[in-house]
C-alpha cells in the first residue's frame, strides 16, 4: 500500500495546530512555576466589598480567575439583611450554588419574591444568558458563580 502525503492539508493542520499553542484556551490555569494545585480554604477567605454598582450589603471574594477579564472565574458573594439584586440580565450564562443560607430567583421584569423558586446549600442552577431576572437573598447567605468573563450585570431600568 503506498501512502502519500497530501501537502496542503499537512501544512494546514500544522499551521492550525501550531497557532492554538500560542494562545491559553479558555479554563485553563496558569500555575506559577513548581504548583501544582490552585487551593483556597474557606477560613482564608478575604471578603472586599462588592463594585459600587451592585446593591449595598454584599462582599465578595475572587477564587479564581478575573471576573473582568475574558478567562474562567469563580467568585463568592456574601450578603446580609434583606438584599435584593434588582431585575437585571448577563451577556452569558451564569453558573450558581449555594453554600449556605437561601435565595430566590425569579425571571420576567416585574417578577416577585412570591413566586421565585427557592434554593438552599449544595442547590445549583444555570441562569441563560440575557434572562432578565431577579434575585433576594436571606441574611447570611453565600452565593458561589462560575462563568466564562467578563461578568457583568445589565440592570433592568423602569
Amino acid at each position: 500500500m503506498k501512502h502519500t502525503l497530501k501537502l496542503p492539508g499537512f501544512v494546514l493542520s500544522l499551521m492550525i495546530l501550531g497557532c492554538t499553542q500560542l494562545y491559553a484556551q479558555i479554563g485553563v490555569m496558569k500555575f506559577p512555576e513548581g504548583k501544582v494545585q490552585h487551593v483556597v480554604l474557606a477560613e482564608e477567605i478575604q471578603w472586599k466589598p462588592c463594585p459600587p454598582n451592585l446593591p449595598s450589603g454584599c462582599e465578595m471574594a475572587v477564587l479564581e480567575g478575573n471576573p473582568k477579564g475574558n478567562d474562567l472565574f469563580t467568585v463568592r458573594f456574601k450578603v446580609g439583611g434583606n438584599f435584593i439584586m434588582p431585575p437585571h440580565t448577563h451577556p452569558k450564562d451564569e453558573r450558581v450554588t449555594i453554600l449556605q443560607g437561601k435565595a430566590y430567583v425569579a425571571f420576567g421584569k416585574d417578577a416577585t419574591k412570591e413566586e421565585a423558586k427557592a434554593f438552599g446549600p449544595g442547590d445549583y442552577y444555570v441562569n441563560a444568558r440575557n434572562a432578565i431576572h431577579t434575585v433576594w437573598a436571606d441574611p447570611e447567605t453565600i452565593i458561589q458563580i462560575t462563568g466564562i468573563g467578563p461578568w457583568e450585570a445589565h440592570f433592568i431600568k423602569e
